[in-house]
């Protein structure tokens, strides 16, 4: 099996979301945004669940607007038709002879559920904040609130913020189906799937200074291609020109790996305040460890009253991890000293708690 497959990177990503899972009132705090937003207790049971809820938020406008948008993708796919401002005016016509005398919105409800859907799917950009949803009363409110979650648990130890927020919203929205749909598609996307690994191809569009020319010195990145660039910061960047070969960027990186490699442990020192160690995503006895955890968090009293083994607990200098450990041996066949024991149960508490802001570091 390649080594860098879709089965290992499923992996990584699934180890990423329980990280997300076990943080400390992060289920609690999901229960409440979706209270707080109307939503099912357990979030919708598909795209198409959340689509029809959305669109019944919508005012008409909006609605027409939606159904607009899925009338263009199927009018290109269905002529063959490249969507250019030429070609404006011929969809305009086409979608005011099909719709235009009908008032009624619901005559493309399955177009538009499957156009919003496919928003909802898209890996790229989170579906809250949709365009459509901006001057909507109720629907402004929902990339708000998604966004309260992603910064209230966001950590280091989750690794690239773009999956992890994708990971809040899926699951705040769709359950852990949401979030199953979002690994799916990363998945089959080749490009996508890397982890710590992306690229990024201005266009004229993250130009400034297009009436200069791109050879002038006003030629620069604007606004928001330099907010997308600083996101970044603590990575290390690899130009490519157009004119370079596959061989020759492998070649490059294998004679440079030296110092390239110093500029990443230069970097990596942002992650290691906290212990991050990015390029190792690791199995662990999650759940394991989590009932060592909650097993060693009762007081000693609560803890000697679940054990119905032989051993008598109640004799002075008996210590709880003591009695954790044998609870675990007698109900779980799970074999931990006591050191062990103490040891698992600090360490899950330090990992479930939100991280802090890092400090400054000089090269960065």
């Amino acid at each position: 099996m390649k080594k860098y497959s879709s089965e290992y990177f499923e992996k990584k990503f699934r180890i990423l979301f329980d990280r997300l899972l076990v943080k400390e009132g992060f289920l609690d705090a999901v229960k409440e945004t979706r209270k707080k937003l109307v939503l099912p207790e357990g979030g919708f049971g598909n795209e198409s669940e959340l689509a029809h809820y959305l669109i019944g938020k919508m005012g008409k406008d909006e609605q027409i607007s939606l159904a607009f948008l899925a009338f263009v993708e199927d009018y290109a796919d269905k002529n063959n038709l490249a969507l250019a401002e030429e070609n404006r005016e011929e969809v305009i016509q086409a979608f005011r002879k099909e719709y235009g005398g009908k008032k009624d919105t619901t005559v493309v409800m399955t177009q538009m559920v499957f156009e919003l859907g496919r928003d909802i799917l898209e890996h790229h950009q989170m579906f809250t904040q949709n365009i459509l949803f901006r001057k909507n009363k109720f629907l402004s409110k929902l990339f708000p609130e998604t966004m309260k979650l992603i910064r209230k648990f966001w950590g280091l130890d989750l690794l690239d913020e773009h999956i992890y927020a994708h990971f809040v919203e899926r699951y705040l929205f769709l359950g852990e189906y949401g979030v199953n749909q979002y690994i799916k598609i990363k998945l089959a996307c080749p490009s996508c799937r890397y982890i710590g690994v992306d690229h990024f191809s201005p266009n004229r569009t993250n130009m400034s200074g297009q009436d200069k020319g791109p050879h002038s010195n006003g030629y620069v990145f604007n606004k928001e291609a330099v907010r997308r660039l600083s996101l970044h910061f603590n990575s290390v960047f690899l130009i490519i020109k157009p004119y370079a070969t596959k061989e020759a960027v492998l070649q490059y990186i294998e004679d440079n790996w030296g110092w390239l490699k110093e500029h990443i442990i230069e970097k990596n020192t942002f992650y290691e305040q906290f212990g991050v160690h990015p390029s190792k995503i690791k199995e662990s006895d999650l759940e394991r460890n989590r009932l060592v955890y909650e097993l060693y968090k009762l007081p000693k009293k609560e803890v000697v009253k679940m054990y119905n083994g032989e051993r008598d607990f109640s004799i002075p200098n008996i210590y709880k991890e003591m009695v954790v450990s044998a609870i675990l041996q007698e109900k779980y066949q799970i074999e931990m000293t006591s050191d062990a024991v103490k040891k698992t149960a600090a360490r899950f508490a330090q990992n479930i708690q939100v991280k802090k802001e890092p400090k400054d570091i000089g090269d960065i």
